[in-house]
């Protein structure tokens, strides 16, 4: 394909590849608009988070679903600008293609399913009949009695309560613990626990912020099968976008259609979302953002060349200038000129030419 078809191509597919990039960047805070109106509880308690959801999990689903299509967008000008540096570099592996694809599409039903998973948990547990209370006693009797019923202890330091799970995973809190001591009710129950039962005491969790309730909260969102199912797509879609976001950008900049720092701010920010995937991943859809209006030349200073030239331009790397000669008269000058020494000698001059004469000191 030659330059102008290239050129041809390029300009006729720009406006969509612009209008999905910022369509990209629009969609995904459009979508932390509206999971912000459901003003959902943030506070430690799990089981009160559940029931928050519960209460709004139609707005957090509407707003998984705007996600979701801002996800199934992103392709579209990453697509746009692979194909772009592929034209002017046919080295381009075009099986790397397969990565613009995986991540977004990955992530937008990572988010959906987690949604639904997430509401499916909160509803389950709201539907969950009361927990039941035992004193403080009937639990020391339990345990001494039969502590293989026992699954595991909870230990709210707070508020001086006690969760306890059963093997049938039925749950109690011990409305009394600690009260007519608290301190030195905490520091004995371990080595009670110990004593009755080794995998009790193993299983033993001390939660310093939340209440009772939130054991049988937890218990309830870590057996969903559905949440599990989005935590399994979270790290290929997680993969996919950080492959997308390094090699994308890079074969683009070393072909000259984005400037150093714009190719390599979008690298840096693929390879961060392995460590901060939220800031990261709001910093992604920025560029994408930021990369629509590159395409349709509404940037500060324009295009690069290698758009308009239908060509790989690439940078000069630093320290590198034109050959253009500098200033100060030092390029060639126009004129005749004779070559020096280019002559033979001549003959009667030939010798005298090499010998150096002496003087002789005169004695005084």
């Amino acid at each position: 394909m030659g330059a102008q078809q290239i050129i041809e191509r390029e300009r006729r597919w720009a406006t969509p590849a612009a209008t999905a990039a910022v369509l990209t960047f629009a969609l995904y805070v459009a979508s932390f608009v509206v999971d912000r109106t459901a003003s959902l509880y943030t506070g430690a308690s799990d089981a009160m988070q559940l029931e928050s959801l519960h209460d709004h999990a139609g707005t957090i689903l509407l707003a998984s679903v705007i996600r979701a299509a801002a996800f199934l967008a992103l392709p579209i000008p990453l697509l746009y600008l692979f194909r772009a540096a592929q034209a002017r570099n046919p080295r381009i592996q075009s099986t790397m293609v397969a990565f613009i694809f995986i991540g977004p599409i990955l992530f937008a039903a990572q988010g959906v399913v987690q949604a639904v998973g997430a509401g499916q948990a909160a509803s389950d547990f709201v539907g969950l009949p009361s927990e039941q209370k035992q004193t403080y006693a009937q639990f020391q009797a339990e345990l001494k009695r039969d502590p293989s019923s026992i699954e595991k202890v909870t230990i709210y330091t707070v508020h001086n309560q006690l969760e306890v799970q059963r093997k049938d995973n039925t749950f109690y809190e011990v409305i009394d613990f600690g009260k007519s001591d608290p301190q030195k009710t905490v520091s004995d129950l371990p080595g009670k626990l110990e004593s009755a039962s080794p995998s009790v005491a193993h299983d033993t969790d001390t939660d310093t912020e939340a209440q009772a309730g939130d054991a049988r909260a937890t218990h309830t969102t870590d057996n969903s099968s559905t949440l599990q199912v989005s935590q399994a797509l979270l790290f290929p879609a997680v993969l996919g976008l950080v492959v997308m976001m390094i090699y994308v950008p890079l074969q683009a900049q070393r072909v000259g259609l984005l400037s150093r720092f714009f190719g390599s701010f979008g690298m840096a920010l693929g390879a961060s979302m392995i460590l901060i995937l939220p800031v990261a991943l709001l910093g992604v859809l920025v560029w994408v953002g930021y990369l629509g209006l590159l395409f349709a030349g509404r940037v500060p200073g324009g295009r690069p060349p290698a758009w308009e030239a239908g060509e790989a331009v690439p940078w000069l790397r630093p320290g590198e200038g034109d050959s253009s000669p500098a200033a100060g008269g030092e390029g060639a000058i126009e004129g005749e000129a004779s070559e020096v020494g280019g002559g033979e000698p001549a003959a009667d001059t030939a010798g005298e030419g090499a010998r150096a004469k002496r003087k002789r000191k005169r004695r005084s």
